[in-house]
């Protein structure tokens, strides 16, 4: 038989290295439910933030709105006050009572007085004009003519 005769063959073999273990951790759970929380409390804080914001903008748009709702009735009373002023005239009462109502302003006015006077003998002579006795009325309080004002 044929035999054959062992050699010796130096195989070199290359190792490899084998890579280091994985030390795999497992997750911590406390960890992430604290990481979680951060994240949702962060999230209400933005949105009550973006709440307020948006109402105190709101508010500011309702204060102008309202600043000028006051200041055109202001304007509208001030045009009432006035209108009142007019109807209220006694030279447009005297027309209207004249023109409307068909009355006639006194040729003659006479005045009674509780003064006597110094001189019995004397009698006072009557008060003869032509003017309206509204006229003389307003001329004895001394008011001649309507004025309007802001009342404040």
């Amino acid at each position: 038989m044929l035999v054959h005769k062992k050699q010796e063959v130096h195989e070199y073999e290359q190792r490899t290295a084998s890579p280091a273990p994985k030390i795999v951790r497992k997750a911590d759970k406390r960890l992430r439910i604290k990481c979680l929380t951060l994240v949702v409390i962060a999230a209400v804080m933005a949105a009550v933030t973006t709440i307020q914001s948006a109402a105190i903008v709101q508010a500011g748009y309702d204060l102008v709105k309202a600043k000028s709702q006051v200041a055109k009735m202001e304007k509208e009373n001030e045009l009432l006050r006035l209108d009142i002023a007019k109807l209220k005239s006694p030279q447009r009462i005297e027309e209207y009572a004249t023109k409307e109502l068909g009355m006639v302003v006194p040729k003659n006015a006479y005045y009674a007085t509780t003064v006597k006077p110094e001189n019995t003998q004397q009698q006072p002579a009557p008060v003869v004009s032509n003017d309206g006795v509204a006229d003389k009325m307003l001329n004895a309080i001394g008011v001649n003519k309507a004025e309007a004002s802001k009342g404040r």
